[in-house]
């Protein structure tokens, strides 16, 4: 996906978690109810390139949904519609995250592949409603289909139908192609403005109705505003008249401060997990710190602890 986009997307993974249940029942056809627990796993993936180094890559989300049974997907959003290597970035997603809870028993490896699909924010007339990854071997084919979901083809009703509201910060790329024509003429820019009034209207209902709460009220409204600066960066006029619509600079609140100190404890644990994965595979705690980024002293802290309970 574009940089430019991931900060929403992402945001509205783990700050909404619950909101992709409606995705999911969209996307692959299940019947989860909305209340259903949305586990969020970690987004670094290791992969190991041709030249046998190893890099992190970061998923757009990768989540489990616990219901009768403990299912595990993986969605990217990909706003560029003729980005050849999207199917090579699935596929190394994929396994890796498979490898991430894999099992070895009785000589044998166990994988299990997350059901993934594609969310494009914009697409062509030869854009599929179906991506697929073909594994060969001498004798036997695994096709796997990836669905495709277009977003432009979502109005506001079948959004709100459906209540697939993870969908409105992207909404604003049906207008994307009128954009100059809204800039320039305030009577159409109202066409936008109005919509955005709709989303808003439409929110607040839903929040005083208790189907929604706070933080997932604010999350959407924040990311909206986020992605119309992105998509509207060379439209002032659309920036400025978004900005009053949608409530002026980005709020903080008390339900998300709450929900983000906790949230902090999850990812500060990953990050150990990660840490001792890597250096569990005797790779030297310089390169472990450069891979993730961190101070190194964080790093020789958690291998002391390592060496400690050898």
């Amino acid at each position: 996906m574009d940089h430019a986009y991931d900060n929403a997307f992402r945001t509205m993974e783990m700050d909404c978690p619950k909101l992709l249940i409606p995705v999911v029942n969209e996307v692959f056809h299940e019947n989860y109810p909305l209340d259903s627990t949305v586990e969020i796993l970690p987004n670094e993936q290791m992969i190991t390139t041709p030249e046998d180094e190893q890099i992190i890559r970061v998923t757009d989300s990768n989540f489990m949904v616990i219901g009768n049974q403990r299912n595990k997907y993986h969605i990217e959003c990909e706003s560029n519609p003729k980005n050849n290597e999207l199917l090579i970035r699935m596929f190394e997603y994929d396994m890796q995250i498979a490898l991430n809870s894999a099992v070895i028993k009785d000589y044998k490896l166990y994988v299990k592949i997350p059901k993934s699909a594609v969310i494009y924010l914009r697409y062509s007339k030869d854009t599929p409603d179906s991506l697929y990854m073909v594994i060969q071997d001498e004798e036997n084919e695994l096709t796997r289909e990836i669905p495709v979901i277009k977003i432009q083809k979502y109005s506001l009703d079948v959004i709100f139908e459906k209540h697939l509201l993870f969908f409105l910060p992207f909404y604003v790329f049906i207008h994307e192609r009128e954009l100059s024509v809204y800039n320039k003429d305030k009577e159409k820019r109202n066409i936008l403005m109005n919509e955005y009034k709709y989303i808003f209207h439409r929110l607040e209902e839903l929040y005083q109705a208790g189907e929604i709460d706070e933080r997932e009220l604010q999350c959407i409204i924040t990311s909206a505003r986020e992605v119309l600066r992105m998509i509207a960066k060379k439209y002032r006029k659309i920036v400025e008249e978004g900005e009053r619509v949608m409530g002026g600079e980005l709020l903080d609140y008390p339900a998300k401060r709450s929900y983000r100190e906790g949230m902090s404890v999850g990812i500060e644990k990953e990050q150990e997990n990660t840490i001792r994965k890597l250096l569990s595979k005797h790779l030297p705690v310089e390169e472990v710190a450069d891979l993730l980024d961190l101070d190194i002293n964080k790093v020789k802290e958690i291998e002391k602890s390592m060496l400690a309970l050898n």
